[in-house]
Order: structure tokens, then sequence, then C-alpha cells
């Protein structure tokens, strides 16, 4: 079913029932490691349940997860950092939940209210998330997804290094995907990525995500499977742990 197909009512009590299983998560007590699991693995779930409603975006949040993944752990982001760009990365579309589905088909020109609801919807994604502890700072990735690098982006027209840097990077991964899914290989989404350098996406970031990539296949084909992933780290690259500098040098 197309998103100008889905019925109001049932978004509604779509996000009724994401809440409530957000909720549900929030309150759960176990030990730190069994209750990241379980989180994780609910989580995923959710994020299929409501890519459900947009088929063109299915196992966009978890190919968008893998991505992140691996360029923030090029970075050296800590253990908790990277659980919190996990579940963003999963949940980063699910403001489109609040958007008429009909606004968001490619075809249909927007008017100037209307692409401005669209642009809303990284922050009502945030406001959704927010209530519940453990998505509090991942909600704060998701409302700033959208910024660029050089300020023209939304919700908020943040620049440089005002950005969060894990909502840097999740920006990094969402747009390769969106590219890497209809591309034919990865020289041709990196080739079209790296055009967006300094402007949309921090230049040092992307520098290290390509680094990454580089020695693939350029004719693999998407989408890209996530059980993959040890196989896609170029192991070349050594890069500083966080202080937004990054040492992009080959190993010797």
């Amino acid at each position: 079913m197309n998103p100008s197909m889905v019925p109001i009512n049932c978004m509604t009590r779509l996000i009724q029932e994401v809440t409530r299983q957000l909720a549900a998560l929030n309150s759960l007590q176990l030990p730190d490691g069994s209750l990241q699991e379980v989180r994780l693995r609910q989580l995923r779930r959710l994020a299929r349940r409501i890519e459900a409603s947009f088929p063109e975006h299915f196992g966009h949040g978890e190919r968008t997860a893998h991505y992140a993944l691996l360029l923030a752990q090029a970075i050296g982001l800590t253990q908790g950092q990277l659980t919190n760009l996990h579940y963003a990365a999963l949940l980063h579309d699910i403001g489109l939940l609040t958007i008429p589905g009909e606004l968001l088909d490619d075809a249909a020109p927007l008017t100037l209210d209307e692409y401005a609801l669209v642009q809303s919807h990284p922050r009502a994604g945030a406001a959704l998330l927010s209530p519940y502890s453990f998505l509090s700072e991942p909600a704060r990735l998701i409302a700033h997804h959208h910024e660029r690098w050089d300020g023209a982006g939304y919700p908020y027209g943040l620049r440089g290094n005002y950005i969060p840097l894990s909502a840097r990077i999740l920006a990094i991964a969402d747009v390769f995907d969106a590219i890497a899914s209809r591309s034919e290989s990865f020289h041709a989404a990196l080739r079209t990525i790296r055009a967006s350098s300094g402007s949309q996406f921090d230049p040092n970031l992307l520098a290290t995500f390509c680094l990454l990539f580089d020695d693939q296949e350029h004719s693999r084909q998407f989408p890209f499977d996530p059980s993959m992933a040890a196989a896609v780290v170029s192991p070349r690259a050594t890069i500083a742990p966080h202080n937004d500098t990054y040492d992009l040098r080959p190993q010797q």
C-alpha cells in the first residue's frame, strides 16, 4: 500500500501501538546486558512495523544502522554512543507517521506549507521518542539528522560542529542507503555522496566513510546484506578517537 493509501486512523493506531511498546521497554528492569538485547530486538521489530506502512523504506532502518555503526566504530565512539546511535538509526523515520501520506509521494508537487510540514518530521519523531528515558539521546539525534554541514538543513538550521556528532554520522548513513539502494555499485553510490562533502555532510566524516568502502567491488548489488558487515570495513584506515578530527592516514 502506498503512503497516500494508508488511512490516517490506521497511522494513529500505529502510533499508539508504538508508544505503548516503547513505554513497556522503558519500564523494563533487567540486567544491563539483557536489557540492551531485549530493547534492540524489540526496536528492530518496531522499525519493521513502521516501515511496512512505507514500502519504499522497508529495511532502510536496519541498513542505515549498519552503515552508521561502521562509521561510528571507525572513529572510536563509546559503547554508550554506539547504542544510542543504533536506536536512533532504527527509528529515525518514525516522524513520517505524523505526515499525511499524500505529502510523501515524490510525484506530488508540494506547496510551501506542505514542504514545511514534511520538514517537520525529524522534530515530530523526536517528540514521539523523548518521553522515554532510554530514547532521550536517540531522540536528539533524530531531531538533527536532516541538518546540513553548511547550515541549510532542517528543522533548526544548525551548521558544522554545532550538529551533534552522531547526528552527522546518521545523516551520512541515511542518505547513503537511500542512494545505494537504487545504485548498481558502491562506486556509483560513493561518487554521488562525495559530491556533497562540505555542503551537506561533515567532510572529515564523509572522507572516513568513503575510505571504509573504497576497496569494495564496484559491481556489488544492493540492497546490502547486513550479515556481511565484517567484509565491508577496509583494514587500511587508522582513525583517531573522537575529538572532531580524524586521522585518515593508511597504516604503514
